[in-house]
C-alpha cells in the first residue's frame, strides 16, 4: 500500500501539502520530520497526518518524500496540539508556527542526539608509585568527588592537564566515562530565607491546587520577595518529580535570576534565550524534553519548550510588553502559557508589582485569583517620591538643580544613584538655525538620533547610520544645534558635575558585547559605579541595595502619546524604576522631573498608588470599549509604493464587511509612522465586545484575503490582541 502524508512546510502558504511514501501507515506518526522537495528547494517539513490509498487513486502529480529524519516524533503530542492552536488563534501559517516552536538546529534537520561529556573518576586503587605534582592534584580532586569530575571542570580548576590525565589512566589510578552533558549544580547552597506570613500564604495557596489549573496573580510591591515565592514553589514541584517552566521578560535579568535559583536549588536548571548558542539551545531543549532538566528559565520563546512532566508555570513581570512577539507569529507568551497550564491541569503564577490591566480585569471577572505581598521582604520602607517641575531652575541639559543637589547629598553618604531616561544616544534632534533643516531618516518618518561618541546619526527604527555632519547639508551653515538629551549626554553632564565619581551608562549601545550587561550589573553590586544612567533595561527586577536615589528624567512621554496604552505603560515604568531605590537597609527617595506636575496622573499614582491608577484606567477602558474590556485585531500592510498598502486594505475591508455586523471594521488608515524602513504602512482595525466573532470572521475570510491580487505584492500580517497600535 502507498501512503499519502500531509506535510506542514515552512512557507507563508496557509495549507499543508500532500507527499507520497511507499512505507505503510504503521511507520508514520504526526510530529516526525521529513525532507521534501518544494519547488526548486529541499525543505524540512513536519508530518501532520497520513492515510493509505490503493492503486486506483491518481498520484501522478504528487512528489515522494526524500527522507524521514526521525524514528520517533520529535514533537510531543501536547506541543503538536499547542502549535495547531497557535496557528488557529493567531491566524498564522502552520509551517511558520513550527519554525517558531522548534530550535534552529532541530528545524534544520540535525539529529536529536544529546551532547556527551567526559568525566574522570578515581579508581580507588592504592598508590604504590611516585607521581608528579599535577597528577597528585588531579588525584586529590577526584578522591574528594566520589562521583567523578567533568573534564572541563578539571581544566578550569587545574589548567590544561590532558597528558597528566592520560598518564594516570595508564597507571590505572583513574578512569574515564561518558555522560550526558548537563548544567553544573552549585555545591555551596545559600541558606533559605525565612518566608514572611504573606509569602508563606502565597506558597500554601498555590500548592493547595498544584494538580489543578488555577491562574494566580501574585501582586507584590517592588522588593516584596516574589522570587523567594517562586523558588519555594519550584522546590516543592521538583520534589514531586515535576518540571517547572519560568519565563522572565529580558535576557538582562537572566544572570541574576538563574544565580538565585542555583544558589538555592540543587537541581538541573537550564536556560533558554537568544544569547546562548544554537548548540546550547538544542541541548537545553532536549534535556527538557527527556525530563533531564528540572527547572527551565527563559525568555518569551521558552514557553514552547517540550516538558515530559510539567508541574508549574511561573511568569515574572507578567505585565511586560517583551512577552509579545512583534513580527512573524505575533504571539503573547503569557496567553500561550495560560493555554499550556490549562491543558496540563497545573497552576500558573503571574507575578508583578504593576500587573497589566488584562490580568487585573481577569481578577475582577473571577478568572484569576489574586495573592498580595504588601511588605518589602527585607523590612525596607518604600522610597519617598518628590515631583520636580522641569520649568524650574536647571543646572545642565534640562536636569533640575534640585536633582543635582540631591545626587551630591547621596554621593557624600557613599550611596549609589540611578538616573533613568528612556532615550539612548546623545540628542534626539539635530537642527540648523539658518534654514531650519533637521536631520531626518530617508527611509522613515522619523528624526535621526545624534550619537556623539561614535560621531554618527542613527535611526532607531530602521538602523540607518550616517556620519555626523560638521555643517548643514542644505545651506552649509557651520553651526548645527542639538535639542533634547539622551543617556549619552546625561552621562557626560554628570561626569562634568561630579568629576571624581565613576558614572556608568547602561543602554543598548553600551551592552552590545557578549556578557556586557552581566558584567555591568556585577560591577554595580560591588559598588564600582556610584552614578548609573540608563534606559528601561535598568527598570526591571534588579536588586541594587546601595541605590538610595532614583531620578526619572523626561517623564512626560507617556502622557503625550497617541497610544491608548501609554498611560498604563508609564505608570508601570514609574513604579518599576522607583522600586530600585532603597531596597536594602538604607532608606530611598525618588525625584520625578515633569513639565506637568499638577497632572492628575501624578496625583493618583503618587498619593493613591498603582492599584488606584490601574483601576481608574480600567474603568476608562470599559467606557470606551477598549482592551481588556473588548477585543482588538489589526491587519497591517506595507509596500514600497505609497498607495498599494492602502489599496490592499481597502479590498480587505470590502471582504470583511460583506456578510457580518457584529465586528466593527475601522480604516484603513496610514500608520502613525507611515513610512518605516523604506515602506509605507497602513492598518485596518477590527474590534468587538466578544473574542469569538473576530475569529469567526477571519476564519471565514482568510482564504479570500489570501486570494486577493495585491496579497502577493504587499507584505501583510494579522495581529491578534495587539499591544502596539502605532
Amino acid at each position: 500500500m502507498i501512503s499519502i502524508l500531509q506535510i506542514s512546510i515552512p512557507c507563508p502558504l496557509r495549507f499543508n501539502f500532500d507527499y507520497l511514501s511507499d512505507q505503510s501507515l504503521t511507520h508514520w506518526q504526526a510530529g516526525l520530520r521529513v525532507r521534501v522537495s518544494f519547488g526548486s528547494r529541499e525543505l524540512i517539513g513536519i508530518v501532520i497526518s497520513c492515510k493509505e490509498i490503493d492503486d486506483t487513486v491518481d498520484t501522478s502529480k504528487l512528489k515522494p518524500i526524500l527522507e524521514c529524519l526521525d524514528q520517533q516524533p520529535i514533537i510531543p503530542a501536547d506541543l503538536l496540539s499547542l502549535t495547531h492552536w497557535l496557528s488557529d488563534y493567531y491566524h498564522h501559517p502552520l509551517g511558520d508556527c513550527f519554525q517558531t516552536v522548534l530550535p534552529k538546529k532541530i528545524r534544520h534537520g540535525e539529529a536529536l542526539d544529546l551532547q556527551m561529556e567526559t568525566v574522570w573518576k578515581s579508581s580507588q586503587k592504592q598508590l604504590k608509585i611516585k607521581i608528579g605534582k599535577k597528577q597528585q592534584q588531579i588525584l586529590d580532586l577526584l578522591t574528594e568527588n566520589n562521583d567523578g569530575v567533568v573534564q572541563s571542570e578539571l581544566y578550569l580548576q587545574l589548567g590544561q592537564c590532558r597528558s597528566s590525565l592520560i598518564s594516570l589512566e595508564e597507571k590505572q589510578l583513574i578512569e574515564q566515562f561518558q555522560q550526558i552533558k548537563k548544567p553544573s549544580i552549585t555545591h555551596s547552597m545559600s541558606t533559605p530565607c525565612q518566608l514572611n506570613q504573606e509569602q508563606q500564604l502565597a506558597v500554601n495557596t498555590v500548592w493547595d491546587s498544584y494538580e489543578n489549573f488555577t491562574p494566580y496573580l501574585l501582586q507584590g510591591i517592588t522588593g516584596s520577595g516574589k522570587t523567594e515565592v517562586y523558588i519555594e514553589l519550584a522546590e516543592k514541584a521538583v520534589k514531586e518529580g515535576k518540571q517547572v517552566l519560568i519565563l522572565i521578560p529580558e535576557i538582562g535579568l537572566t544572570t541574576q535570576f538563574v544565580t538565585r535559583f542555583r544558589q538555592r536549588l540543587a537541581v538541573n536548571i537550564v536556560v533558554l534565550n537568544s544569547s546562548i548558542s544554537d548548540g546550547e539551545r538544542k541541548q537545553s531543549w532536549l534535556l527538557a524534553k527527556e525530563g533531564l532538566a528540572d527547572v527551565i528559565i527563559g525568555t518569551r520563546s521558552a514557553v514552547f519548550t517540550p516538558l515530559k512532566d510539567i508541574g508549574l508555570i511561573i511568569i515574572d513581570e507578567e505585565h511586560d510588553a517583551s512577552y509579545k512577539q512583534q513580527d512573524g507569529l505575533r504571539y503573547h507568551a503569557r496567553n500561550v502559557a495560560l493555554i499550556r497550564a490549562k491543558r496540563a491541569h497545573i497552576p500558573i503564577v503571574l507575578g508583578s508589582a504593576t500587573p497589566s490591566l488584562e490580568s487585573l480585569y481577569h481578577v475582577e471577572q473571577k478568572r484569576f485569583q489574586r495573592l498580595e505581598l504588601n511588605k518589602r521582604a527585607t523590612g525596607a520602607t518604600l522610597p519617598k517620591i518628590h515631583l520636580i517641575d522641569s520649568a524650574g531652575p536647571k543646572a545642565d541639559n534640562g536636569v533640575s538643580s534640585i536633582l543635582y543637589k540631591a545626587i551630591q547629598k547621596q554621593l557624600d553618604a557613599d550611596n549609589q544613584v540611578l538616573l533613568f531616561i528612556n532615550r539612548r544616544g546623545f540628542a534626539p534632534v539635530l537642527m540648523c538655525h539658518e534654514c531650519n533643516w533637521q536631520a531626518t531618516c530617508s527611509h522613515c518618518d522619523a528624526k535621526m538620533i545624534v550619537h556623539q561618541g561614535r560621531n554618527t546619526l542613527c535611526c532607531h527604527h530602521c538602523g540607518l547610520i550616517q556620519r555626523l555632519p560638521s555643517q548643514c547639508p542644505q545651506c552649509q551653515a557651520p553651526n548645527l544645534n542639538t535639542y533634547g538629551a539622551g543617556t549619552e549626554q546625561i552621562e557626560l553632564s554628570l561626569q562634568r558635575y561630579f568629576p571624581d565619581t565613576p558614572v556608568l551608562r547602561i543602554d543598548r549601545d553600551s551592552t552590545q558585547r557578549v556578557n556586557a550587561f552581566a558584567d555591568i550589573v556585577a560591577d554595580i553590586r560591588k559598588g564600582g559605579a556610584k552614578i548609573l544612567v540608563g534606559t528601561q533595561m535598568l527598570a526591571k527586577g534588579h536588586d541594587f541595595h546601595d541605590v538610595t536615589l532614583v531620578g526619572v528624567l523626561d517623564a512626560d512621554q507617556g502622557l503625550l502619546s497617541a497610544d491608548f496604552r501609554a498611560t498604563e505603560n508609564l505608570a508601570q515604568l514609574i513604579i518599576q524604576v522607583t522600586g530600585r531605590s532603597g531596597r536594602g537597609e538604607k532608606p530611598g527617595e525618588v525625584f520625578i522631573q515633569t513639565s506637568q506636575p499638577q497632572h492628575e496622573f501624578w496625583r493618583d499614582l503618587i498619593k493613591q498608588g498603582y492599584n488606584y491608577s490601574a483601576n481608574k484606567l480600567l474603568e476608562e477602558r470599559k467606557l470606551i470599549a477598549m482592551p481588556p474590556a473588548a477585543y482588538l485585531t489589526i491587519i497591517r500592510a506595507e509596500d514600497k509604493q505609497e498607495q498599494l498598502a492602502m489599496q490592499f486594505l481597502t479590498d480587505v475591508h470590502a471582504l470583511l464587511t460583506q456578510h457580518q455586523q457584529e465586528v466593527i471594521v475601522m480604516g484603513p488608515v496610514p500608520a502613525i509612522m507611515e513610512k518605516r524602513a523604506g515602506r509605507f504602512r497602513a492598518q485596518l482595525l477590527l474590534t468587538c465586545s466578544q473574542r469569538k466573532p473576530i475569529h469567526q470572521l477571519l476564519d471565514h475570510s482568510i482564504n479570500a484575503i489570501s486570494s486577493l491580487k495585491l496579497s502577493r505584492k504587499v507584505r501583510w500580517s494579522i495581529d491578534i490582541d495587539p499591544l502596539d497600535l502605532m
